[in-house]
C-alpha cells in the first residue's frame, strides 16, 4: 500500500501507470474515471464546520486548510459563502488541521472521512442541506477488475461503507 497525493495524477494516475492495481481516489465532475481506467463511487461524504469546543464564534476564527481538501464543487460552494475568509494557514494534510484547530488556532471545513479520529477539543457542525459532499471511490484498469484479488478487494471495500 502507498498513500498518494491526490493532486496531479493522483491515484488514477498511479494505477494508469501500472504502478498500482487498485487506487482510492476522489471522484466527481472536476475529476472523472480517467480514460482506459474503470471505477465507482464508495462513499458520498458531507463537509462539515470543524472548530475548537466551545468557541462563542467559530466563523470568526482563520481558515486553516490543505491542497488537497476539495474539488471544484466544494470550492465553487465555499466562493458563495461570504462568512469564509480565505485559508491563512495552509498545511500537507487534514491531520494537521485537526491538530491546528483542536488548539484553538482556527477552524476549518472538513470531510467527514477526515474527521473519524476528530480529537474532543474539536466540535464537528453540520453546514445544512446545501453543504458540500465529496465521492470517493475506486479505480483499477478493466484488466485488473475481473482478477479474483481485485473483485474481492472492492466487494469489501463496498461492503465497509455500509
Amino acid at each position: 500500500m502507498r498513500v498518494v497525493r491526490e493532486l496531479g495524477a493522483g491515484t488514477a494516475g498511479e494505477v494508469a501507470e501500472g504502478r498500482a492495481d487498485v487506487g482510492i481516489a476522489t471522484m466527481g465532475a472536476a475529476s472523472p474515471v480517467p480514460a482506459g481506467l474503470i471505477g465507482g463511487v464508495l462513499v458520498e461524504e458531507p463537509y462539515s464546520l470543524v472548530h475548537p469546543v466551545g468557541h462563542p464564534a467559530p466563523r470568526s476564527l482563520p481558515l486553516v486548510d490543505w491542497h488537497e481538501n476539495c474539488g471544484s464543487y466544494t470550492r465553487q460552494w465555499w466562493a458563495g459563502q461570504d462568512w469564509i475568509p480565505k485559508a491563512t494557514v495552509l498545511t500537507e494534510g487534514d491531520g494537521a488541521v485537526l491538530s491546528l484547530v483542536s488548539r484553538g488556532l482556527g477552524m476549518a471545513i472538513m470531510p467527514a472521512l477526515s474527521l473519524n479520529e476528530a480529537p474532543d477539543t474539536v466540535e464537528i457542525t453540520d453546514l445544512g442541506p446545501e453543504r458540500p459532499t465529496r465521492s470517493v471511490g475506486y479505480v483499477t484498469t478493466p484488466e485488473l477488475a475481473s482478477s479474483v484479488s481485485v473483485r474481492a478487494l472492492i466487494r469489501e471495500l463496498r461492503a465497509a461503507r455500509q
